[in-house]
Order: structure tokens, then C-alpha cells, then sequence
């Protein structure tokens, strides 16, 4: 029988409701709520499971991901002790509110095997868990329930069901909204469709792209619509149509699925662009050592247009392959290309000089945190823009592109393959001058049509025809 002094073993903890503690972590300021439902196996020594990839948890907010090596004995391979660290703002709650901060409490991601496990959670914590978290105690039955709490600073407030309690019962006869093979979602709003998030996204679009031009617009912090006037509306109009909240965010989030739009010239998609990836700084190399300025003196070339005393420096640079005007070469360095597996914890992608030398570098585990905030699931929905008496206006196609099921690793592998590329936009104006102006881009992107490298499955979907069907 469990301790009765136990955070989760108390009269309140038995007889609380899923309303209760949605209540609980809404007066926390949690916008967001996910339960997972624990395994026989989860424990604070085995450490729970949560996923495969970093990517398949982009709803769960993470301090800097950190590279790391496993001091374990049980392996003397290199490639099996490689894992990376990222912390949790997280604190267990108890079913009257009281709240106990968890300071150790990370995802590990063991990219060798792979998976994420949840780690620290009890140790320097008040909150008393161990009756149902420690591998001597009773952590083998069934029913225990895991709810995670997020706010939109991204403090994360943890509560445990219990098998005895009435929470426990009333998880299991729950319609969750699905966002992982491992999470749901519970509906706080009430607004979960009654059909698959894949079905009822599809239709979705379809009545976006049965409303054809929609003026430029966007939602305010009220949730009201407003007019938009800058030229780059694609993405707040559909986000608008879709009832998204802003977040600040360029692209909706919508039943779990990231939510795309790209400009094409017309349907069936024609002239789309390249879509940008990510954005991030280099964090090694003489970039990061002397700064931008001096990267682009060193290795920029004067602009091509004429324009008087400024350097530059973009242009596609792949793996593998010189840059004619940088005179750069991009590797990617820890990286085993065959196996599509890395090979060492302090990875990185690296443009390197004739000399041999690091000018600038991005280590996996930056680029990994980036690439953790996409989703497993994403749809891509082309959109053309017109102008109509100074107003912008946007209309949605019906031939949509779906992907599924990402990871850091088939984004390396696309950067071998040339599919990815890096194609920076950096300028620096009054070059000679003791006061120059500098531009920073560093962008990662992809050619649209070699989007489904990025995923397991990538699907070509006509929302009319599908949806008729």
C-alpha cells in the first residue's frame, strides 16, 4: 500500500478530476496541457521514455541542448556513450496547488539507440514521488499518468496521476488529441475534432481554399481579426483563417501539425521558392571569435551590383563543394554519412578555408535545439498573393504536401546529399569606414521540391479531391 504521505497519495491527490487539474495548471499559467501514460519501466533509474528524436517533442520547451559523453562502463564504443543534455524549468504541483521545483530535471537524447529519456526529476525536489517513481517501490502498476503543464514562458508543471485515483480512471476513458506516439494532448478549450487531426485538418483547408482571395490580415492578443499591410501576410492570414493564437512564431500550429504556407506564382504549384529552414549564428570558428565584421572583411567579396564600399557574403555553399567567390568549403565534421549516424558528441558543420582553417561552425547540438522546434508532422499549402486598390490578398491552393516523422540526423544527410544548403545573406556596409553597418542572415534551406528528404513520408494531397472521397 503507498505511503500516505506521499505529493500524489493524499484525499485530494484520490479524488481530483481532469477539470481539477486543468484548473490547477491553468491558475499556473499553463496554456498547454500533455499526459502521457506511464510504462511498467518508467522509472527515475531506467528514466521514462519519451520519444525516439528530439523532434518528435518540439511541444515540450528545453533549455540549451548540450553535448555530452556518457561516463557508463557498460560499453567501451565511442558512438554508444555520445548523448546530448537539455534542461527542464520544471516543478511537480500537488492537487491543492502547492508547487515544488524539480532544478535537475533535463531530456537526455541518446542518438545512438535513439531515444529521449526524462531525467533528475526527484532528485533536490520536496515533491515526494519516489512511491511511484523509484524502481524499489510501485512502479510497475498500471495506471499511473504523467501530466506536463506548459506555460507560455515555458515553465513546465508536472502532476502524477496515481492507479488508485479517480483521475487515473477518468485518463482512460479520455479522447486526447494526439501529437506524438508517446503524448496527447488534453482538450482544454473543448475544441478537439471528432475525427483524426489529419481528417480534420485536410478539411480544414479545404473550406481556406474554397473561400479563395482573402484580404491580408492577422489576429491581435484579443484573438481579433485586424488588417495587415506589410507584403509578407501569407502566414498571418492562414494563421487567422485557422484561429491560431500569435505567438510570435511566423507559422501556425494547428492540431499538432505545423502549418506552412509558400508563395507560388500559380496552381498547381509553380514557381515556388526556397524555404528557409532555420536561421541560426555561427557558434565556433573565426566568426564567433573576431565577429561578423571581420568574417565578412575576410572572406566577403565586394557587392556585384556596384554598390560603393560594401562587401558581402552569400551564395549557396553545399557540402563538399568550393564557393567560387567566398572560396569556402562546407564539411560536415563528426558526422558518419553512410550510416546516417553521429559520431561525435562535439559534431559540428563547418566552412573551412584552403587553409584548413574553421572560419565559422555550427555544433549539432545548436542546430539540433533549431531543428527540435519543428514538428514530426508538417503540412506545406501553397498560397499566391495578389493586389487589389493597395490591398494585399491571399488564396490557398488545394494541392497540399504532408510530412511526416523528422530527425536531426535526415537533416545532415540531406546536407551531404546537397539538398540542404547554407545560403547566407550577410552585408556589410561602409567597409572601409572605422563605423561599418552590418547585416547578419545566416540561413539553412532546402529547394522546395527536395522537401521530402526531410521526412520518413511525404505526401502529395489534393484536399478537394480527398475530402470528396
Amino acid at each position: 500500500m503507498a505511503s500516505k504521505s506521499g505529493t500524489y497519495d493524499t484525499q485530494s491527490a484520490k479524488k481530483i478530476s481532469a477539470e481539477g487539474v486543468t484548473g490547477l495548471l491553468q491558475n499556473l499559467g499553463c496554456t498547454q496541457i500533455y499526459v502521457k501514460k506511464l510504462a511498467p519501466n518508467d522509472n527515475s533509474k531506467n528514466q521514462p521514455y519519451f520519444g525516439a528524436h528530439l523532434t518528435d517533442l518540439p511541444f515540450i520547451p528545453t533549455g540549451e541542448i548540450v553535448a555530452s559523453v556518457s561516463v557508463s562502463k557498460k560499453t567501451n564504443d565511442a558512438k554508444r556513450k555520445i548523448k546530448y543534455q537539455a534542461t527542464l524549468n520544471l516543478s511537480w504541483v500537488d492537487a491543492d496547488g502547492a508547487v515544488y521545483h524539480a532544478p535537475h530535471s533535463k531530456l537526455i537524447y541518446y542518438p545512438q539507440y535513439p531515444e529521449v529519456r526524462f531525467s533528475g526529476f526527484l532528485r533536490g525536489s520536496k515533491a515526494n514521488v519516489s512511491e511511484w517513481m523509484s524502481p524499489d517501490k510501485q512502479v510497475r502498476s498500471e495506471g499511473r499518468w504523467l501530466v506536463l503543464g506548459v506555460t507560455q514562458d515555458e515553465s513546465i508543471y508536472a502532476y502524477l496521476a496515481t492507479p488508485e485515483s479517480h483521475l487515473s480512471r477518468e485518463f482512460a476513458e479520455i479522447d486526447f488529441i494526439e501529437v506524438s506516439n508517446i503524448f496527447w494532448q488534453l482538450d482544454i478549450e473543448h475544441t478537439a475534432p471528432k475525427v483524426p487531426t489529419r481528417d480534420a485538418l485536410i478539411s480544414k483547408l479545404l473550406e481556406i481554399h474554397r473561400m479563395g482571395w482573402i484580404p491580408s490580415q492577422r489576429l491581435n492578443s484579443n484573438m481579433n481579426i485586424i488588417p495587415y499591410k506589410a507584403p509578407n501576410g501569407g502566414g498571418y492570414t492562414l494563421e487567422s483563417m485557422l484561429g491560431v493564437s500569435p505567438n510570435g512564431i511566423a507559422e501556425p500550429d494547428y492540431l499538432g501539425w505545423e502549418v506552412k504556407q509558400f508563395g507560388v506564382i500559380r496552381f498547381p504549384t509553380t514557381g515556388s521558392k526556397p524555404t528557409t529552414l532555420m536561421t541560426p549564428e555561427p557558434n565556433g570558428g573565426f566568426y564567433r571569435e573576431s565577429g561578423a565584421i571581420a568574417f565578412v572583411r575576410n572572406y566577403g567579396y565586394p557587392d556585384k551590383n556596384g554598390k560603393v564600399d560594401r562587401l558581402n557574403f552569400g551564395g549557396k555553399h553545399n557540402v563538399g563543394e568550393g564557393h567560387k567567390l567566398t572560396g569556402l568549403t562546407m564539411r560536415l565534421i563528426g558526422f558518419d554519412t553512410t550510416a546516417s549516424s553521429i559520431t561525435d558528441a562535439e559534431g559540428v558543420i563547418a566552412l573551412i578555408d584552403k587553409s584548413d582553417n574553421i572560419t565559422a561552425s555550427w555544433s549539432f547540438s545548436k542546430l539540433m535545439d533549431h531543428w527540435k522546434r519543428k514538428h514530426s508532422q508538417a503540412v506545406y499549402i501553397p498560397c499566391m498573393r495578389r493586389t487589389q486598390s493597395g490591398i494585399h490578398e491571399y488564396h490557398y491552393g488545394k494541392d497540399i504536401e504532408m510530412g511526416t516523422g523528422t530527425n536531426f540526423e535526415m537533416i545532415l544527410s540531406a546536407m551531404y546529399l546537397g539538398t540542404v544548403y547554407y545560403d547566407p545573406g550577410i552585408k556589410l556596409e561602409h567597409a572601409s569606414t572605422d563605423k561599418p553597418k552590418i547585416k547578419r542572415r545566416s540561413q539553412f534551406r532546402v529547394n522546395h521540391k527536395h522537401l521530402d528528404t526531410l521526412y520518413k513520408k511525404f505526401e502529395f494531397v489534393d484536399v478537394e479531391t480527398l475530402t470528396n472521397n
